[in-house]
């Protein structure tokens, strides 16, 4: 779950190279409007600070969120922008929508690591009030199921980890 999507990371730097931008240009991938042009299928942009989720305003930096409801995922992070699939969303409690948008937003903050963004997103949710122990623990009952892969520790792990951060007072 909460892949940065090496399939999608492969298809967007071939779009960028199709499109002929630099090198530098590929490197960093399209911009959220050449991602909507190609998937289509109703995706849109939301300006960032412009995202409600479960009521609440949420934003990223300066960064938009693009909504792709055919995304494989509940999110996915691409360097300056987040993607959120609204359609798998609605199927799971606030708590962990927003740790999901707040999970993808750490990939945005602190890279790759997807230890790290779980412990981002929880310490941000603690941190602005919307995440409690009982928030943590639908969180947790959501990634239980999870297998881990090469980027992911399998679901009990991941939340054994996000219960020591959020209870830490190291700052991820």
């Amino acid at each position: 779950m909460l892949h940065d999507l090496p399939a999608l990371h492969r298809w967007l730097i071939g779009l960028a190279l199709a499109l002929g931008l630099t090198t530098t240009a590929a490197t960093a991938g399209p911009t959220p409007e050449e991602y909507v042009q190609h998937v289509g299928g109703g995706s849109h942009i939301i300006k960032a600070g412009k995202l409600r989720i479960g009521g609440l305003l949420v934003a990223c930096g300066h960064r938009p969120t693009v909504i792709d409801n055919n995304l494989d995922d509940y999110g996915a992070a691409y360097p300056g922008f987040l993607i959120l699939n609204r359609r798998l969303l609605a199927n799971v409690p606030n708590a962990v929508k927003l740790w999901i948008f707040a999970h993808e937003c750490g990939h945005q903050f602190r890279g790759p690591d997807e230890e790290t963004a779980d412990c981002f997103a929880v310490q941000r949710g603690r941190r602005q009030k919307w995440l409690t122990p009982s928030g943590l623990d639908k969180v947790c009952a959501f990634i239980h199921p999870a297998r881990g892969d090469s980027m992911h520790l399998a679901g009990p792990q991941r939340c054994k980890s996000m219960r020591r951060c959020y209870y830490s007072r190291k700052i991820w």
